[in-house]
């Protein structure tokens, strides 16, 4: 009987989760915009937050680009190193869009940040079935969260299935690369 061993090396800091790959395009105006553009490029400067609090306050949002402005403020939040707000920003988000993968998807990166991926499991879960854009990803932090749990056959085969749906991401290959896996 022949069975899969599998072991990883040491955790490699989740910054590669970056929650940029979460950031949510809104149209709602120039500040919007130019939260959604801090977000892409992680930036967690004091004046990024503010600009995205601006259009929150200033800006006539519809709900879809308030709960994207939500989400984009959440992630510069999550990158300064403030879990809470940023987390206060996602359910905010939520709030408003019960289905946007992507504030399911950045509450679950928070919870791999904070080396909790137990509770981040059904947050990445909800961010799969609700249709992620980047489905890769979603895989990925869930099989970074398996890993934390010590999970590593469910870590790998999520990673694995990363790698596959977007093979040019480099990232999931060197996640795969500390793997052993032999045959017993």
């Amino acid at each position: 009987m022949k069975s899969l061993t599998l072991a990883a090396g040491a955790m490699v800091l989740v910054g590669p989760l970056s929650a940029a790959n979460g950031a949510v395009f809104t149209v709602g105006g120039p500040l919007s915009r130019l939260c959604y553009e801090s977000a892409l490029s992680q930036d967690g400067r004091r004046f990024a937050v503010e600009g995205c609090t601006r259009a929150l306050q200033e800006e006539g949002l519809l709900a879809p680009d308030r709960a994207a402005t939500y989400v984009n403020r959440g992630i510069l939040h999550m990158v300064a190193g403030h879990a809470r707000d940023a987390d206060a920003d996602f359910n905010a988000a939520l709030a408003l869009d019960a289905d946007l993968s992507d504030a399911y998807l950045n509450k679950g990166f928070l919870r791999i940040r904070q080396g909790k991926g137990r509770e981040a499991l059904p947050l990445l879960q909800q961010g799969i079935d609700r249709g992620a854009r980047r489905q890769a990803v979603a895989y990925f932090a869930r099989g970074v969260a398996y890993e934390q749990m010590g999970e590593f056959r469910s870590a790998y085969a999520d990673i694995k299935r990363a790698r596959d749906l977007e093979p040019r991401w480099n990232l999931p290959n060197e996640y795969l690369s500390r793997y052993v896996v032999s045959s017993r």
